[in-house]
């Protein structure tokens, strides 16, 4: 791609980004359509070095089975992949993939951080809406993306029967993500009652060592009233 193009590209992200903003900040509730014109925004700002990932993205925006989707089936969840395909969380969720990937930094940490909210606030209403297979969301989980995982766990915070120590344990102690493992901390926190002493005692352990990173605030918060509550 040539300089021209390089200009044109950048020129066509500001002018997305304006129009996905004006309408963002009049819209109390942004659906998928204005999270995606977002990160188009943003994505074409940057250039040609995620185009592939744009064109993905367009793509599953446009109706085409998502990448996203593809995996969930792949690594044995091929009902729950049809409970997302075609549907404005499978959408969030890709978009949410792209942006954590591509969108790197501390510059960009409030754009993830709200796509990442809005991602687990739909995924938590669609759980409620559908039905979706415990069995399916366990195997899928260990094989799976980063994004994916948060998916999977926002997805347990609407339906409790889709929530598995074992899975949070592995969230929490081997994480693909920061956000993971502070989503598999918030719903340790809600269901460690529910659990039974042997399920329990793995997941306190998975707690108490997990890596917090640079003394991560919130994570530090629930850990500690974890610790405190058992």
């Amino acid at each position: 791609m040539n300089r021209w193009w390089l200009w044109a590209v950048g020129g066509a992200g500001v002018a997305v980004l304006l129009v996905a903003g004006w309408k963002t900040y009049f819209s109390p509730d942004p659906g998928a359509a204005l999270v995606v014109m977002l990160i188009t925004g943003g994505l074409l700002l940057i250039g040609p070095f995620v185009l592939p990932h744009l064109e993905a993205l367009l793509l599953g925006a446009g109706g085409f089975e998502l990448r996203l989707v593809r995996q969930i089936a792949r690594h044995g969840a091929p009902g729950t992949a049809r409970l997302l395909d075609n549907t404005e969380l499978a959408e969030i969720a890709e978009a949410y993939g792209v942006i954590h990937t591509q969108l790197v930094g501390g510059t960009y940490y409030t754009v993830r951080k709200q796509i990442q909210d809005h991602l687990l606030t739909r995924a938590a209403a669609f759980a409620g809406q559908r039905t979706f297979d415990p069995a399916e969301i366990r195997a899928v989980f260990p094989g799976a993306s980063g994004p994916v995982r948060v998916l999977l766990l926002g997805l347990m915070q609407g339906d409790p029967r889709l929530v598995d120590a074992a899975t949070l344990t592995s969230a929490i102690s081997v994480p693909v993500t920061a956000a993971e493992q502070h989503q598999a901390l918030v719903l340790a926190e809600a269901n460690l009652r529910r659990f039974t002493e042997a399920e329990r005692a793995p997941l306190l352990a998975a707690v108490d060592a997990a890596d917090l990173g640079a003394d991560d605030g919130d994570r530090r918060k629930i850990v500690d009233r974890i610790k405190a509550a058992h």
